[in-house]
């Protein structure tokens, strides 16, 4: 007797199915990658004779992350990390060696990637919180030796956790803030800085905030030489559009942006070229322009704003604007360790040493005046209505959570990532897209990524609910694919349980 599996691993008995007419529809184009014989057929068989390894998801809802419209009642066709097919194809066989699930009532979109993520060396904590909660590819944004050994243990299979595309050790000025970033004071040392990048296999260069002239431009020089992308904080001497002309991938964050969609664009940046270089002197110009950028707020122009997305999408710059953090740190950081579910978040899936670090980070934070915490309040608002534009206007933009940094979690903050984007005004199809395709492109990665469509990765997310309808529905996770491996509640579970393990042993 024949026999069919749903999606919860529960069998049923079976009729006849015409199989030769679904190896017909599976080899008619569906699959447009051409290779359907030596990827679907094992061993050198006949599709007559069967198939080897492959997963059929059934009656799902898909939205494959390309913008278009959802397509009810579809089948998608894996085997081993590829999409085979996407379609309505004749009733599914039973076949040996094909597993059939049936997602009746489920959507199926595409692997969720976070643009901006850290600490994926906690490796028995960080890596498996982004995979199972649908976060199948991460930029993580400083690179170290055990960062790349992460990556091989998770590509070997050893360790669960996303794919990943990973910066080089943070490269700025100077006068950096980042503790353990590669200063470098002038432009020869720029030079090489990049050049040991290179060596290092970073994906690419991250740039900071604290660069000199010089230096910055160095970087982009040598970058440019080497054929290595970079990307990250908006430098303060530099404006946006300046630093999209200059060929940078990425801006993370909100910095500077405010600065360059203000009227008084111009003005405010030659008061920051007559600012104090010294940092110990309270002028100092990397200490006024964060309030500087808030003070342009006044003068946000929505013009301005449509300007630069032109730009940026005429030089290809990517805008990952990172709300997760944003959001948390729109309120005073002193009341961050007695919210009720960072609290449950942190002692449920942290090991004590890290939860210790995020409690220091909070606490270290001067108290906020109720007329700071009301500007703060604001701020965010703004950012928010500057990100809606941005979008609006075509500009290039892709998630990113700044995960691993105190009180944002891995896989969790990307959820809140999504309802941020659509709180800023997109649709929930288009946060969809941010997060999967388009952030794939910003990530480097292959055409037909963040995609469910054939010839593309099998890295996928199967939901309970339509995040078009609400897109909270995104959190209400059955399944992950990734790689073309199916994790399905049990193997949910014991991957939760791990962690909740690695906590307690913390």
């Amino acid at each position: 007797m024949l026999v069919r599996t749903d999606a919860n691993g529960h069998s049923g008995a079976m009729g006849e199915f015409d199989r030769r007419a679904f190896l017909a529809w599976l080899g008619s184009g569906v699959f447009g990658s051409g290779v359907f014989g030596a990827t679907v057929l094992s061993g050198g068989r006949t599709a007559a004779a069967g198939l080897t390894g492959v997963t059929v998801l059934t009656h799902a809802t898909v939205i494959d992350g390309t913008g278009a419209p959802p397509r009810p009642d579809t089948t998608v066709v894996l085997s081993g990390d590829r999409i085979l097919a996407v379609g309505r194809p004749p009733e599914t066989p039973a076949m040996a060696g094909v597993r059939v699930l049936d997602l009746t009532g489920r959507f199926v979109i595409p692997g969720l990637w976070d643009l901006h993520a850290h600490e994926s060396t906690l490796e028995r904590t960080f890596p498996p919180m982004h995979l199972v909660h649908g976060v199948t590819g991460i930029r993580e944004m400083q690179g170290f030796p055990a960062t790349h050994e992460v990556r091989s243990r998770i590509e070997s299979g050893a360790l669960d956790g996303p794919r990943m595309v990973i910066a080089s050790n943070i490269i700025d000025g100077p006068n950096s803030r980042v503790p353990g970033s590669t200063r470098v004071t002038t432009p020869a040392e720029a030079r090489a800085a990049v050049r040991q990048a290179r060596l290092e296999r970073a994906d690419f260069v991250k740039v900071y905030s604290f660069f000199e002239r010089e230096g910055y431009l160095a970087v982009a020089e040598e970058a440019k030489r080497q054929g290595i992308p970079f990307a990250g904080h908006n430098p303060s001497l530099f404006s946006v559009q300046e630093v999209a002309d200059r060929g940078q991938h990425s801006i993370e964050h909100m910095y500077g942006l405010h600065l360059a969609t203000s009227s008084r664009m111009p003005e405010l940046y030659r008061q920051i070229a007559a600012m104090s270089g010294d940092p110990a002197d309270p002028g100092w110009w990397g200490a006024r322009v964060p309030f500087l950028e808030r003070e342009a707020v006044a003068t946000y122009s929505p013009r301005c704003a449509r300007e630069l997305a032109g730009r940026m999408l005429a030089r290809g710059t990517w805008h990952v604007p990172t709300l997760a953090v944003e959001s948390t740190f729109s309120r005073p950081p002193a009341q961050l360790p007695d919210d009720p579910r960072l609290r449950e978040l942190m002692e449920r899936y942290l090991p004590r040493p890290v939860r210790e670090q995020w409690l220091a980070i909070a606490r270290a934070w001067p108290p906020w005046s109720p007329e700071r915490a009301a500007q703060e309040r604001a701020y965010f608002e703004a950012k928010l209505e500057l990100v809606g534009d941005l979008a609006a206007a075509g500009a290039n933009l892709g998630t990113g959570t700044d995960s691993g940094y105190a009180f944002v979690f891995p896989g969790i903050a990307l959820h809140d990532e999504l309802e941020l984007l659509v709180r800023a005004g997109l649709s929930p199809l288009r946060a969809l897209q941010a997060a999967t395709m388009d952030a794939a492109r910003c990530a480097w990665q292959e055409p037909g990524a963040g995609t469910v469509t054939a010839g593309g990765r099998a890295d996928l997310v199967v939901l309970d609910a339509d995040p078009l309808a609400d897109i909270r529905n995104s959190r209400r996770i059955h399944a992950v694919v990734a790689g073309g491996r199916y994790l399905g509640p049990p193997e949910r579970r014991r991957i939760f349980a791990a962690i909740e393990q690695a906590a307690g042993e913390g």
